[in-house]
């Protein structure tokens, strides 16, 4: 209880000044060290299944530095994969070697993944948040290559490891809104070794064409993830692939980002309306 107290006034109370310089400059010298560590392995080769079979979709706002991040860890792991980006901010970036979709000023997440997602042409799509890492644990071609072989599987999550304290949240009793769908294959099956899941993190290789049979709700601006994976339920299989990772690196201390990121008064009515009012 202390320390949840301790890190809410270091990244919204009266300690932020310290917080701040403290998070930020942890993260730094771990993604250093990290970075240091994999001198000599990266880039991965021998990726053709990453190269011509999968697209990464990214949904990026008002982060630019966060963005740039994310783009120079990818190219250092994967120079290669096509990279389709959809942006909501501002001043809309365009990096060299992405293809970018540009939107009207706080379109929302759901909105911009639906747009990259449109414009995705390859069997498999890889959905990333603008403040990810990709590094050494970030194994694309061995999780395509078992979508390859088991073609039960629809998505294939990994592990989202949090900085600066290297855990991940435990997604096997993560919750979704009220449905009466039932998981065509039940939680905890194997598939090649996987446990299925009927949620996962927002971080995961699908196949494009089963994905578009969900898509996402333009009308949710942010909480979008219990949503997606209710409807998700019943019509596609998921599982958890706890050897597939990827750092993440929130912006706690970002301000002007934060305050539109808890700005959730119009997800909320859209969510109650969806699975409550029924009820």
């Amino acid at each position: 209880m202390l320390g949840q107290t301790l890190s809410r006034h270091l990244k919204h109370g009266k300690l932020q000044w310290l917080g701040k310089p403290l998070y930020e400059g942890l993260v730094a010298l771990e993604l250093k060290w990290v970075e240091k560590k994999e001198q000599g392995r990266l880039p991965f080769t021998n990726t053709p299944l990453v190269n011509t079979k999968l697209t990464a979709i990214i949904k990026t706002f008002e982060r630019p530095e966060t963005l740039k991040r994310l783009l120079s860890s990818l190219r250092r792991c994967y120079p290669d994969m096509h990279v389709i980006m959809a942006d909501d901010s501002h001043e809309p970036q365009k990096p060299d070697g992405v293809e970018t979709i540009i939107l009207p000023y706080d379109s929302g997440v759901s909105a911009g993944r639906q747009k990259a997602l449109d414009a995705v042409k390859t069997p498999y799509v890889l959905l990333l948040d603008d403040d990810f890492i990709f590094y050494a644990e970030t194994k694309l071609e061995e999780a395509l290559n078992i979508l390859e072989h088991e073609p039960a599987i629809d998505i294939m999550g990994g592990e989202v490891v949090n900085l600066p304290s290297f855990k991940a949240a435990d997604y096997r009793d993560a919750r979704l809104h009220p449905t009466d769908k039932a998981s065509l294959i039940p939680q905890g099956t194997l598939l090649s070794g996987l446990p299925v899941y009927d949620k996962i993190p927002n971080f995961y290789i699908a196949r494009t064409e089963r994905l578009k049979l969900v898509g996402w709700d333009a009308r949710i601006k942010r909480l979008d993830h219990a949503d997606f994976f209710t409807r998700a339920k019943g019509t596609l299989v998921t599982v958890m692939n706890g050897q597939f990772k990827i750092l993440h690196a929130q912006t706690p201390h970002n301000r002007p980002y934060m305050q539109k990121r808890y700005d959730v008064k119009q997800d909320s009515a859209v969510l109650k309306m969806k699975y409550y009012m029924k009820m």
